[in-house]
């Protein structure tokens, strides 16, 4: 199960609609599991790595994997190639992720874009690399291209992600 927990006001049709498109590309259940309070002290841009750390309170089950969603910025991030813009951010094989709608008007006017990177953070916590395929979501999001493409995967980055949730304990 996917579960989306808003940490800013989102509307719920949009929601259920961002929802739907996590559904149609994991094939797993998604569903908006309510919004919690970020937690003092952190401030704009936000710590990707602190919010994940630091946010309580969401019930989830062992295999569930929780995305987080704000329409705060998030701060970049220093890589060995630079620094490089954040829109989300997934500890790697791990339970959660967090993607941001910092940039869009709103989440509806950002809907494909923002569930693209959503895609791409929920792979990571499922152990996918990037994909060489730039149609897939799983591709570089640093790249100029990302942003234009759909929400989907590339058949083996469908197919990986398939095998990794069938082998799920619960």
């Amino acid at each position: 199960m996917i579960r989306v927990v808003t940490l800013d006001p989102y509307d719920d049709k949009v929601m259920a609609k961002f929802s739907r498109t996590l559904y149609t590309a994991f094939g797993v259940g998604s569903e908006n599991s309510g919004s919690v309070e970020l937690p003092a002290g952190l401030s704009e841009p936000l710590d990707a790595e602190k919010v994940l750390e630091q946010v309580k309170g969401v019930r989830a089950y062992k295999d569930d994997k929780v995305l987080f969603l704000t329409s705060r910025k998030l701060k970049e991030r220093q890589l060995p190639s630079g620094t490089a813009p954040t829109h989300g951010f997934a500890r790697f094989g791990k339970d959660r992720a967090i993607i941001s709608t910092h940039g869009h008007k709103d989440l509806e006017a950002g809907l494909k874009a923002v569930s693209r990177h959503a895609l791409h953070q929920l792979g990571h916590l499922w152990e996918l690399h990037h994909c060489l395929d730039p149609r897939c979501s799983m591709y570089p999001p640093w790249t100029p291209s990302f942003a234009a493409g759909e929400a989907s995967f590339c058949t083996f980055c469908r197919e990986k992600s398939e095998q990794k949730i069938r082998l799920a304990k619960s």
